[in-house]
């Protein structure tokens, strides 16, 4: 973990396989959109709503530039056959975990004498903070 500003270092993926947590890319570049659903609450004889109140968040995802890990090719895994995963977002004071994701779109890279990079666009069910 570095001091400041996360690197490509403390931002990655991980799967939970037999029970053993594995680190299987990491990336580059990120985008978080988070949305809540909010509605308004009518009464009867009321010209305006009397209050608001929120449902469901959803969490969409944008990564660019991820790099498969060694291990995670050596044991033939490839993030467009990930599902149920987790990303890991390492900051200074706290750690970003989206859980259950499922990705929506999968594009990749290829340049002379550079690695393939993926990028990723994916879905994710829950979200935790964890101050360290």
């Amino acid at each position: 973990m570095s001091k400041g500003i996360p690197t490509s270092d403390d931002i990655y993926f991980r799967i939970i396989h037999n029970g053993v947590s594995k680190k299987v890319a990491i990336v580059e570049s990120y985008k978080v959109s988070r949305r809540k659903e909010t509605k308004t609450q009518d009464a009867f004889g009321e010209k305006e709503s009397v209050a608001t109140y929120s449902s469901k968040t959803s969490y969409e995802l944008e990564i660019t530039r991820a790099y498969a890990t060694d291990e995670a090719i050596s044991d033939g895994i490839f993030l467009d056959e990930l599902e149920d995963f987790e990303f890991v977002i390492e900051k200074p004071d706290r750690t970003e975990i989206y859980s259950m994701c499922n990705w929506n779109e999968v594009s990749e890279d290829g340049k002379l004498k550079d690695k393939v990079t993926e990028n990723m666009r994916f879905t994710a069910a829950k979200f935790k903070r964890v101050k360290k």
